[in-house]
């Protein structure tokens, strides 16, 4: 008679009318994260859908709002946007009135928010603040460990 394999730790019994998948996936640290952050993510996307904004253009407006006067080379940097979708990205905040630029020297923008760009910041951020107050009652654990942790991942 074969040896009976014993299922891993983390295997649910079998449901009436159907059986649950074991999943080693729900063991795996970056599997655990891409789930939290996609649930994250989906709660911004709902927040952010009244404004029609992105999550990206949200996370533009607070961080020029954070920094009026900064170059725009400066913002793509700090959130990993592309040259190429950048200036399409300003276009589009421009064209709405929420952003304003003036060049600083032969090739460089500096960006501000408009009055309608900083009321739009300040909403949004108030939502997405009490989204992620929220979200950190679920943390029992130390954040500020949590956040260098996950900073002492990112290359």
């Amino acid at each position: 008679m074969a040896p009976r394999i014993a299922p891993p730790m983390n295997a649910a019994a079998p449901r009436a009318g159907g059986s649950k998948l074991v999943s080693p996936l729900d063991g795996l640290l970056g599997y655990r994260l891409r789930r939290a952050s996609m649930a994250l993510m989906g709660d911004l996307v709902e927040i952010l859908r009244p404004f029609g904004i992105s999550v990206v253009e949200a996370s533009f407006l607070i961080l020029v709002g954070a920094n009026p006067g900064c170059r725009q080379s400066d913002v793509g940097r700090a959130l990993a946007i592309k040259r190429a979708n950048l200036t399409p990205l300003v276009g589009r905040l421009k064209a709405r009135g929420l952003v304003a630029d003036a060049p600083i020297d032969g090739r460089s923008l500096s960006l501000t928010l408009t009055d309608a760009g900083v009321a739009l910041r300040d909403e949004a951020l108030a939502l997405i603040s009490e989204s992620d107050r929220q979200a950190r009652q679920h943390l029992a654990i130390d954040e500020q460990a949590l956040f260098a942790a996950l900073a002492s991942l990112v290359r």
